[in-house]
């Protein structure tokens, strides 16, 4: 809900991992005590100088849940527009030669490869937040990278080749980063291979512009899988599909605007809580806590 806020890091080869576990994003500790601490900020703040806002906490609390919900609503109603646009690419979706295509690029992209017991990582690319569509895949891309882009609708088979690609890594055990489309974690967008500085990327530009954030790359191989279609279904479906591609859009940006929302509430919410913290137990806190991790690392 703050693209400006860290909720999370992982340090070094023990994976120490300190993250927020608080609501939106609850985590709850799976060996408390024995692997596992929480750090409860709730021990160092004022209870007397919350209670006296009580009113005006429990009201804001109340609409960030109202926006958070209706923010899911509009997601849901670009689910529904963007199973929408898929149907009619699948109709028009030449299997064979998909499939032909992919077994080539997929080839051309993990050739070199040498297996070596390795799990892929699976991660998030960017996020749907209150300042909008925001990805920094470009810090972790570098110009020297070899840019495998493909690009396609909906349904015309780009997850099919992710989810090819993904698959066969698996089975080799090939160390690869599998980064999953956050408004629909069945889609990949990327797949990093740091063996061989190999990406394979979906430029297609429904959610982010991976496009203009890696500009300065140029493509190895780039394939349009909207080239692989029939032509005459989607000039029959034409309207249709751009009114399901314009209601997708719309769905996205009314939840950013709800998150963005919930954000402006979310620092009203937080103006109560900072007058009533003592910082300086939590930075005698802060100092130990360093101790501990540089005693683990």
């Amino acid at each position: 809900s703050d693209n400006e806020s860290l909720d999370g890091i992982v340090i070094g080869k023990q994976q120490v991992c300190i993250l927020d576990g608080t609501a939106p994003h609850v985590v709850e500790p799976h060996y408390p005590g024995a692997v596992d601490e929480i750090i409860n900020l709730g021990n160092y703040w004022q209870q007397n100088s919350l209670r006296q806002n009580r009113p005006a906490i429990i009201e804001l609390t109340a609409k960030i849940s109202r926006c958070f919900e209706r923010a899911y609503m509009r997601l849901r109603e670009s689910r529904i527009a963007f199973t929408e646009w898929e149907s009619y690419y699948q109709e028009a979706r030449d299997d064979k030669a998909v499939n032909r295509n992919i077994v080539a690029l997929a080839g051309d992209f993990l050739s070199g490869l040498a297996g070596g017991r390795q799990k892929s990582r699976h991660m998030f690319p960017g996020a749907i937040t209150p300042g909008g569509l925001v990805s920094k895949i470009d810090s972790l891309i570098e110009v020297n990278y070899s840019l495998f882009a493909v690009q396609g609708s909906p349904g015309s088979e780009v997850k099919k080749l992710f989810s090819y690609v993904e698959q066969t890594l698996k089975l080799t055990e090939v160390e690869a980063e599998i980064y999953h489309n956050p408004f629909d974690p069945d889609y990949i967008d990327i797949i990093i291979l740091p063996q061989t500085k190999s990406v394979l990327i979906d430029i297609s530009g429904h959610l982010f512009d991976y496009a203009a954030l890696l500009s300065g790359i140029k493509h190895l191989r780039f394939l349009d899988f909207d080239q692989l279609a029939n032509k005459s279904v989607i000039e029959t479906n034409e309207k249709n599909i751009a009114s399901a591609r314009e209601r997708f859009a719309s769905g996205i940006e009314g939840a950013v605007n709800f998150i963005r929302q919930a954000k402006a509430y979310h620092d009203q919410l937080e103006s109560y809580y900072i007058p009533a913290m003592n910082f300086d137990a939590i930075e005698t806190m802060r100092q130990d806590l360093s101790k501990q991790l540089l005693q683990i690392l």
